[in-house]
């Protein structure tokens, strides 16, 4: 059952190793049963080391460019706890302080990399392959490590602190209270996202400990730093536990960015083993943890089945390293997953249905449209095709409601629609409107603040996407994270309705999703019937 790690390039082109036996040479363990041994990257440790120092085939080394070479921008590292990624931060971080982090062209034969040539007198050489990628550590380096608390902090900066203070570097880096100084007025600080004095600071590098739980003010705080690390032409590296998935945190947004430069390493166990049954959960902690020798199984077994007790989903998470939604949660990412088909598309003159969402200012606006075979999708409209999706931060801080109003217009030029609920709040007078102009039996009110009316609706969603096999929807982004974020309310009575777990998770897609499949429920029962062919087709490949 154990994948096997095989880098997907030629390991000449990396620093890495170069930087592994660096680490190894220069840090000592700093605690357990291995205290005082040589830090040996194993298994992910140097799989991940090895990518994150991966250098472009035709790379020449720049003095003013010192990031191009580098194949990836930055590497964002998930694992189970007690795994070692806090040390293996650490030795990231001093090899960004002083050890060679930066390209410094391709050997020749007998080419050596000397400590003696950058400030260490330990006497270590390293003796390159002809053709590798050569390192040399940055003149200056400002380091930063991120955490969501003080405390938090420590899990990086405290190893590096007994590296520094145990190795070799005791005299080329010196360990003061709250920061290491490094050569060149360089230096190593922990940053929390409180410290608003230092986020805005020049910075070469940093280590966001945790970002899987880095929401609202810290994941502001990170981008801060991230944007300053790429403004002083440096990179950064990410950390973390499984997140959960309705948080909508810095390493989600990083594992779901679109972009192809950035490392992403996270090795899940096979989803076919179920962590409530014993013996299965332990199948998935010899699986996640065969890279980390370190690690008593045994005492994981017995640390993750305490905590099944009262907090299953943070003991699949933390100790199975698996996505698991919190406590509440609506929907489930793995069902969402399910009935996700993205390669349909709703041609013109569809019968659908619609439901919307609406807002004033802090919450989005959206429309969701559903099929008379019960495929749901978000529209578009105008000369550029714009999703019907509005967040007013992109609009001036209010919705635009002539574009919402552009939008229901050309939705219903484009499709039969049959019946549409529209939230009321905020747009009450709108929807009159359109009930005039389109047909009150079309365009019709339905406040989402009545529980009894909102509890059946989502009862009836969560029933069908669960067991209809023709309940779809697209692979609408937005739409995924706002069912994601969706929490149950309980409400008096075994009822709930849906909440946001904090202001900034936005609720409103999952929302408007709901309000057209009520919609085309009701339609159903009206007459309806599917008994005509599709309406929608598939794209070919």
């Amino acid at each position: 059952m154990q994948d096997e790690l095989v880098l997907d390039f030629d390991p000449l082109q990396s620093i890495g190793f170069l930087a592994t036996e660096w680490v190894e040479q220069h840090c000592k363990v700093p605690g357990g049963v291995f205290e005082g041994e040589p830090l040996v990257f194993n298994g992910w440790q140097l799989y991940c080391t090895a990518n994150h120092y991966r250098i472009k085939k035709d790379a020449e080394p720049n003095p003013r460019r010192v990031v191009a070479p580098f194949y990836y921008r930055r590497s964002i590292v998930v694992g189970p706890q007690k795994s070692g990624k806090s040390p293996w931060g650490a030795g990231m971080a001093l090899t960004e302080g002083v050890g060679p982090s930066l390209f410094a062209g391709w050997a020749t034969k007998g080419d050596k990399y000397r400590c003696s040539d950058h400030g260490c007198d330990c006497g270590w050489e390293y003796v390159y392959e002809q053709g590798e990628a050569m390192g040399v550590p940055r003149r200056k380096s400002l380091i930063g490590l991120m955490a969501t608390a003080e405390d938090q902090t420590f899990n990086i900066y405290e190893p590096l602190q007994s590296f520094v203070l145990s190795g070799p570097l005791k005299d080329v880096a010196r360990v003061r209270e709250g920061f290491i100084r490094l050569p060149n007025r360089g230096l190593i600080q922990p940053v929390t996202a409180a410290a608003k004095s230092k986020l805005g600071r020049p910075m070469t590098a940093a280590f966001g400990d945790e970002s899987g739980i880095y929401v609202g003010q810290t994941l502001e705080a990170w981008k801060t730093i991230r944007r300053g690390v790429t403004g002083m032409q440096g990179r950064t590296v990410e950390l973390t536990n499984p997140w959960d998935p309705m948080d909508n945190s810095a390493a989600q947004q990083a594992f779901e960015s679109s972009a192809t430069d950035i490392f992403r390493y996270y090795k899940k166990p096979p989803e076919k083993l179920k962590y409530t049954r014993a013996r299965d959960r332990e199948k998935i902690h010899a699986y996640v943890y065969a890279d980390s020798p370190w690690v008593d199984p045994e005492a994981i077994d017995a640390d993750a089945s305490e905590l099944m007790e009262k907090d299953p989903t943070s003991a699949e998470r933390f100790f199975g390293n698996r996505l698991v939604q919190g406590l509440g949660a609506f929907i489930t990412d793995e069902l969402w997953k399910s009935k996700m088909v993205a390669d349909i598309e709703v041609p013109d003159g569809a019968e659908v249905c619609g439901g919307m969402d609406g807002s004033r200012s802090g919450d989005w606006t959206a429309i969701r449209l559903e099929t008379r075979d019960g495929h749901r999708f978000t529209p578009t409209y105008g000369s550029d095709d714009r999703p019907t999706i509005w967040n007013p931060a992109e609009w001036g801080g209010q919705i635009p409601r002539g574009e919402v109003q552009a939008a229901v217009d050309a939705i219903v030029r484009k499709y039969k629609v049959r019946r549409f609920y529209v939230d009321p709040r905020h747009w009450e007078t709108q929807t009159d409107a359109w009930s005039v102009e389109y047909g009150e039996d079309v365009f019709i009110q339905w406040p989402t603040n009545s529980i009894n009316r909102m509890y059946g609706a989502l009862d009836r969603y969560q029933t069908d996407l669960i067991n209809e096999p023709t309940a779809t929807h697209d692979a609408c982004v937005h739409t995924r994270t706002h069912a994601l974020n969706a929490r149950k309310v309980e409400k008096p009575g075994d009822k709930y309705v849906l909440g946001k777990p904090s202001a900034h998770q936005k609720i409103d897609l999952i929302m408007a999703d709901v309000l057209a499949h009520e919609a085309a429920a009701d339609q159903r029962a009206a007459g309806w019937l599917v008994d005509d062919g599709p309406t929608y087709f598939r794209l070919s490949r």
